[in-house]
């Protein structure tokens, strides 16, 4: 029993890096890797208290059982751990993935909007139960508008520096003239795109900078940083922002 109990903690461990290399390697979707990730936990977690129940029972009359069952216990953990604290992480967190500086006009995507494909998440800032706004504002009240006492064409300078030094992929920069609120108002897009170290994900990110003729030398840049898959981004896109922030007032 000890050592088909082991066999079970190893494939509770295995789950990870099987949900993991399956949707890297295209072999299926993220929905199929977060089935994995979660039955690996379950699996895990039974591992960890069947484990322990044999460890006491056998712990005098049969020690190699109970050594055995000690070690499935101890491959159980790591499962339990690993997946465990992104649980922690995903409930200390409201469960969105559409982060912006500016909740009422936030900034539009243009040139990415081709480049996200189907089967991606809405671009549109919203959300189907409550407002998104005042979610985000609970969740992340320092994610606001930047105030660059600097004329427009120096911070879109900056800010595309900022962005390159992030390591973001900008798909397109533009600076031009817009009507805003019936005035004409300098504005500036940079959109680019961030791919995520372990799952590949790809983030997408639109900046706009906006000035006007009775403020030149002051800029206002919001940005908008939207994953394009998964309900929760974990707090990956405020903490992207909040990055571009602190670097660009440094």
């Amino acid at each position: 029993m000890s050592k088909l109990l082991n066999w079970f903690a190893v494939l509770s461990a295995l789950g990870f890096p099987l949900a993991l290399a399956g949707f890297r390697l295209g072999l299926y979707q993220f929905g199929t890797s977060f089935k994995l990730l979660n039955y690996s936990f379950y699996l895990a977690v039974a591992v960890l208290l069947v484990g322990l129940v044999l460890f006491f029972i056998h712990r005098r009359s049969k020690p190699t059982s109970s050594r055995n069952a000690l070690i499935a216990v101890a491959i159980s953990l790591i499962p339990i751990v690993g997946l465990g604290s992104q649980v922690f992480v995903a409930s200390s967190v409201p469960a969105i993935h559409n982060i912006s500086t500016d909740i009422v006009d936030p900034p539009q995507f243009r040139a990415i909007v081709d480049l996200r494909g189907a089967g991606t998440n809405p671009l549109a800032y919203s959300i189907e139960n409550g407002n998104l706004g005042e979610i985000q504002r609970n969740a992340y009240p320092d994610i606001k508008t930047i105030t660059a006492d600097t004329d427009i064409v120096n911070a879109f300078d900056k800010a595309v520096f900022v962005a390159g030094s992030l390591g973001w992929d900008i798909v397109n920069k533009t600076i031009g003239w817009e009507t805003v609120n019936k005035n004409q108002a300098h504005e500036g897009i940079i959109e680019a795109t961030q791919t995520t170290t372990l799952w590949q994900f790809k983030d997408d990110i639109v900046i706009r900078l906006r000035s006007n003729s009775q403020t030149p030398d002051t800029t206002y840049i919001d940005l908008r940083s939207v994953s394009r898959i998964g309900q929760s981004d974990l707090g990956a896109n405020a903490k992207r922002i909040q990055r571009f922030i602190d670097q660009f007032n440094s």
